[in-house]
């Protein structure tokens, strides 16, 4: 019959060809073998004994998350809550990325003549700091202290949702609702009929951009609801996903943390047998051993009490106390020596590789600071700085311009920018003024202080003295304006004039210039 399978049975052809093909196979791999053996190929992809325990295989990053994301999210979470090591990197995650106040926005845009429209800019930058004190829906955090929580989130869990709530009935016509990577169903994997796949809860087009995101209705870890948690499809439009893409196709994201669990792990119970071992030791036990022509009775005579369990006689020690022992026993002491001298080089060492793993200088994971000096600290701080300069651009455009995007459009769009006269922008002026501010504002995240101020002060002085620096690229690495500045100098000085106060550091006041000179005089 035609497209029926036939079986192939032993002394047919087909077996015959079966034969042949797989012993073409097994020399095939025998080449294989052959040529890692002697390295002439890659050294690092050889097959052997010593390489048997190495990874031979690698599949697509969403098939490797498959299988591990919710492990992986569950295990950080852990060390996070328990560990004094997870707990101080999320820390410095929320410190460094987001700081005390924030991202600060900075607007500038010009007028028609090319210079800064300051009306306009004060006014969008006072409006945003106003509604960044209640963008939360719950109104219980400040935008600050949401970016915290994102940032946290997605240094623990590997991602986090922040859901834009838009209702007129909210500040400025926009909310912002925190939800947890929980919500997001991994579970939901399928190819729909129109071409689109869901991939681990989120719904992609042919080109992998997310279209829309599969929220569960409540979070799977709640023990007390009133309903059985379902699945709602939210647009890509009303969601943000922020995550760290690390492999191209990359569709959900997996913790920081992720190449350290395990030793964070091991090192936490190393530490708790440690101090356990330590306290074990610091009792300075011991038994009584009786010989065999001791008198059974005697033992009775040295016991304050007995065992609960087992009912055998114990004594207890007092400090400085000296016992006369009967006849036929001995004291033999049990005196544990730990932990061991080499305990302290062993646990930093192991810390080190936890910092490394984690892109931080182990200084500041641990806070121990015996073996840092200048040279070192400065050389550590340099290079952890460029790493939380990466991850604030990540912050910034993944969530922070998002967010103020969507903030301009619709106070824009419900008149809710007002400027100091009480006036708004007419409706006709809005599309442009909206496009003008997009593009010219930006958000200066937190920077630090420098390591030596006076050595770095007088370097910079001889950068803008050599013209390879401005005075404006230097405020703003210590995250000022440079017009901020001078407004605040011209404040001082119209201060200090009106009270006819001169200080030493003062500067002095331009002189004015020469008259022209007189044409008749000439």
């Amino acid at each position: 019959m035609s497209g029926a399978v036939v079986p192939i049975s032993a002394g047919t052809r087909g077996s015959r060809i079966l034969e042949q093909w797989n012993a073409q196979r097994r020399a095939e791999r025998a080449v294989a073998a052959q040529a890692g053996k002697f390295h002439r190929n890659f050294a690092g992809a050889a097959v052997s004994r010593l390489t048997a325990s190495m990874a031979s295989w690698s599949g697509s990053v969403n098939s490797d998350l498959d299988a591990s994301l919710v492990i992986l999210r569950a295990r950080a979470r852990a060390l996070c809550a328990n560990t004094e090591l997870g707990r101080r990197f999320l820390s410095l995650v929320a410190s460094n990325l987001v700081g005390a106040d924030g991202p600060r926005l900075q607007v500038r845009a010009l007028t028609d003549a090319g210079k800064l429209d300051t009306g306009i800019n004060n006014a969008v930058e006072a409006h945003w700091a106003k509604w960044a004190k209640q963008a939360d829906v719950t109104g219980r955090m400040c935008f600050a202290e949401m970016l915290e929580i994102v940032a946290t989130s997605a240094a623990r869990d590997g991602e986090s949702l922040v859901r834009l709530v838009r209702n007129r009935a909210l500040p400025y016509g926009l909310g912002l609702q925190l939800l947890e990577a929980d919500r997001l169903d991994e579970s939901i994997n399928q190819v729909l009929r129109n071409g689109n796949v869901i991939r681990m809860g989120v719904e992609l087009n042919a080109f992998g951009r997310p279209l829309a995101y599969h929220v569960r209705t409540s979070h799977p870890g709640e023990n007390y609801v009133s309903v059985k948690p379902g699945v709602e499809r939210v647009p890509a439009a009303d969601i943000l996903h922020p995550f760290v893409i690390e492999r191209a196709e990359q569709t959900r994201g997996y913790t920081w943390m992720h190449s350290v669990l395990v030793r964070m792990d091991m090192l936490h119970g190393f530490e708790e047998a440690a101090v356990i071992a330590a306290r074990v030791g610091a009792s300075k036990m011991g038994v009584f051993k009786k010989s065999a022509e001791a008198d059974p009775n005697a033992g009775l005579e040295l016991a304050t009490g007995r065992d609960e369990s087992t009912g055998l006689p114990q004594m207890s020690a007092q400090p400085g106390e000296f016992i006369e022992l009967p006849a036929g026993y001995e004291l033999q002491s049990w005196d544990p020596d730990y932990p061991h001298q080499n305990f302290e080089s062993f646990l930093k060492a192991c810390i080190r590789g936890v910092a490394a793993g984690l892109n931080v200088a182990a200084h500041n994971l641990s806070g121990d600071m015996t073996d840092v000096n200048y040279s070192s600290a400065r050389i550590a701080e340099m290079s952890e700085r460029d790493y939380w300069r990466m991850r604030q651009r990540w912050l910034i455009n993944a969530v922070v311009m998002p967010v103020y995007t969507e903030w301009l459009r619709t106070a824009l769009a419900n008149d809710a920018l007002t400027f100091e006269s009480g006036l708004t922008l007419p409706a006709a002026k809005i599309p442009a003024m909206y496009a003008r501010l997009l593009d010219r504002s930006r958000f200066q995240p937190r920077t630090w202080a420098w390591v030596d101020p006076l050595k770095d002060v007088e370097a910079a002085k001889a950068q803008i003295g050599a013209g390879l620096s401005s005075r404006t690229q230097v405020a703003a690495s210590q995250g000022r304006e440079f017009e901020d500045i001078v407004d605040e100098l011209k404040a001082e000085q119209d201060k200090l004039a009106d009270v006819g106060v001169t200080l030493d550091n003062t500067p002095a006041p331009a002189a004015p210039p020469p008259p022209p000179p007189n044409e008749a005089d000439q």
